[in-house]
C-alpha cells in the first residue's frame, strides 16, 4: 500500500521544485509563444495528446527511489502577457510497476490520491482549497485539487490519473487574478490518450 505513495510522494515534490524555476525562467520565450494559435500536441511515448497554446517543451528526471530508478517526464509551455496574465502549462508522466493498483480498490486509490495532494501542498508550500472526489479518465480514477500558494497570490490547478502504472499529471499554473480563465480548462480538458481505454 505504501510503496506507490512514497514513490509519488517523491517525484511529485520534484515537480513541485521544477514548477517553480520554471516560472522564473520562461518569460522571454513566452512572449513569442503568445502569437503562435492553439494547437494539439501528442506524445507518443507518454501515450497522450492535448491541446496547448503553443508547442510543449519536454525534459526528463531520473529519480531514484526505493523501488529503483524511475523516468519522471515533463512537457511544459509558459506563457505571459499584460491583459491575459502569467500561465505555466504541463503534463508530467512517470511509470512504475508499483503502481499497477486495480481500479476496484477503491480505500487503496483513495489511500493513493490523498498522499499526492498532502505531498502537492507541501511541495509548494501552499494550502488545498478545493478537492474533488474520484473522477475517470474513461475507465481510469484520477483527481482534480486547486492549491492556494505565494500568500495566496498564485493559484496551481492540478489533475491527476492513474492509468495502467502510468502516473499522468495535468496542470495549469497562474496568478490567482487569471485563475477563472477559460484556458486552463481548455487545456486540462482536452487530455487524452492515444494508447488505452478509447
Amino acid at each position: 500500500m505504501y510503496g506507490p505513495i512514497k514513490l509519488f510522494s517523491l517525484a511529485l515534490f520534484c515537480m513541485g521544485r521544477r514548477y517553480l524555476s520554471m516560472m522564473g525562467i520562461c518569460t522571454l520565450a513566452a512572449l513569442a509563444l503568445q502569437l503562435l494559435p492553439w494547437q494539439p500536441f501528442v506524445s507518443l511515448e507518454g501515450g497522450f495528446q492535448i491541446l496547448a497554446p503553443g508547442e510543449l517543451q519536454h525534459k526528463v528526471q531520473e529519480i531514484e527511489t526505493e523501488m529503483g530508478t524511475i523516468d519522471y517526464h515533463t512537457y511544459f509551455l509558459a506563457t505571459k502577457g499584460d491583459s491575459l496574465g502569467n500561465f505555466v502549462y504541463m503534463v508530467s508522466f512517470y511509470r512504475s510497476e508499483s503502481l499497477q493498483i486495480p481500479t476496484d480498490s477503491i480505500d487503496l486509490l483513495k489511500d493513493f490520491f490523498n498522499a499526492s495532494v498532502e505531498q502537492a501542498a507541501q511541495s509548494v508550500v501552499g494550502e488545498v482549497v478545493i478537492y474533488d472526489d474520484l473522477i475517470y479518465q474513461y475507465k481510469y480514477p484520477g483527481r482534480f485539487w486547486r492549491i492556494h500558494y505565494n500568500e495566496g497570490a498564485s493559484v496551481l490547478k492540478t489533475r491527476v490519473y492513474l492509468i495502467e502504472g502510468t502516473f499522468y499529471s495535468i496542470q495549469v499554473a497562474t496568478d490567482a487574478s487569471s485563475s477563472l480563465s477559460n484556458d486552463i480548462d481548455r487545456f486540462m480538458n482536452s487530455f487524452k490518450l492515444t494508447k488505452a481505454g478509447s
